[in-house]
């Protein structure tokens, strides 16, 4: 077998996640990754209504992740150079060429280019509707992240972790507040997309995820949170499903909307923090996290082939085979010849941080930390 072909195979399979995983990484969070993704291709496809949760789980784990990764760094510098050029720099790789390849071949498909530069300036979400390519309307989520990374980064390094904890609950309640404002004002700008993608509108994951890093840090292990985090997430989820049925039969539009996005962050984090304590076994099944692991480029380019399958089939549940068995292999394909070769370039901006392995094992003591 050639090196070429044994390449093309290993693109195709999963690889256990431990034989290429960095220090630290925990299996089940892939796992929580595959879930959001295919919920959200269940509800691309039209098979499952509530599967653009995963959105919002996606959000989660962002808050958490990337607050940890910077209050690390933070901890191991007070050189602004030092803190922010890495992160950038890291933050870039990951993110912007696959959406930037992604985005130009879709335009280049449709013919569209007019609205090109709001999904490549990760700025659709603030527009009452999307522009064309409207393939790339999932965009408005990285989006949301991206507004997050550019402006988090120097709330974590100029704040103490007093005052951080306060922006953090002062976030939370100006997003209500916007929330709330534009309901009862109904400007003309207030489109149902404008009000449901909106970073006001869909940051309090964020916020969430963020809050448990930095309680993640206090020291001296979780507390009666961790007991309470799976009957919290069970109870939130079981409001955001009351929620829904009210919704769709119209009730109180005004009142349903500003209840469920704290109630989804809420269930979100409790979910989250229940999975960091005590990982559930499935989570870390091989395929479950070899998803989890090429879940960026899953989201990305599954909506590549939305349009057209929706055009040709009429049954949702032969879209969502369908639109797996397409964007599974190209998936796999971007992370191992395309992706992966670009992360590698991380290593020329290390990210400082003083968090060591005894202490990570410490803050979770029911997780295995991978090596």
């Amino acid at each position: 077998m050639t090196a070429t072909a044994a390449r093309v195979g290993a693109a195709t399979r999963y690889a256990p996640p431990s034989a290429a995983a960095p220090a630290n990484r925990l299996p089940a969070l892939d796992g929580v990754r595959a879930l959001a993704v295919l919920g959200v291709i269940a509800s691309h496809s039209g098979i499952f209504g509530l599967g653009w949760l995963g959105v919002d789980v996606f959000f989660g784990l962002s808050g958490y992740l990337i607050t940890g990764i910077l209050l690390d760094g933070r901890r191991a510098t007070d050189s602004p150079r030092a803190f922010f050029v890495p992160f950038y720099m890291r933050r870039a790789l990951r993110i912007l060429p696959l959406a930037w390849v992604v985005a130009l071949v879709m335009a280049s498909v449709r013919g569209s280019w007019s609205g090109l530069g709001w999904y490549v300036g990760y700025a659709v979400n603030w527009l009452p509707t999307s522009p064309p390519p409207r393939d790339l309307g999932h965009y408005w989520s990285l989006a949301v992240e991206e507004q997050f990374y550019l402006l988090w980064p120097a709330v974590v390094f100029f704040a103490r972790p007093r005052t951080l904890l306060r922006v953090s609950i002062g976030l939370l309640v100006v997003d209500a507040g916007c929330r709330l404002g534009l309901t009862l004002w109904h400007p003309a700008f207030a489109t149902h997309q404008f009000m449901g993608l909106a970073t006001f509108a869909r940051a309090d994951s964020l916020v969430v995820g963020a809050l448990l890093a930095q309680r993640e840090r206090t020291g001296g292990g979780w507390g009666v949170e961790s007991r309470w985090a799976l009957p919290t997430a069970i109870v939130a989820g079981l409001a955001v499903v009351a929620i829904r049925w009210l919704e769709i039969r119209g009730f109180a539009p005004a009142v349903t909307y500003n209840l469920k996005w704290p109630i989804i962050a809420l269930g979100v984090g409790a979910g989250l923090l229940f999975v960091l304590v005590r990982p559930p076994r499935f989570l870390q099944w091989g395929w479950l996290t070899w998803i989890g692991q090429v879940s960026y480029g899953v989201y990305v380019i599954h909506a590549c082939f939305g349009q057209w399958l929706h055009a040709h089939f009429s049954s949702y549940a032969v879209v969502f085979v369908l639109q797996l068995a397409l964007t599974l292999p190209v998936a796999a394909l971007s992370w191992y010849w395309f992706e992966s070769p670009i992360l590698q370039q991380k290593k020329r901006w290390p990210m400082p941080s003083r968090r060591t392995r005894q202490q990570h094992s410490e803050w979770l003591p029911h997780t295995e930390v991978q090596q």
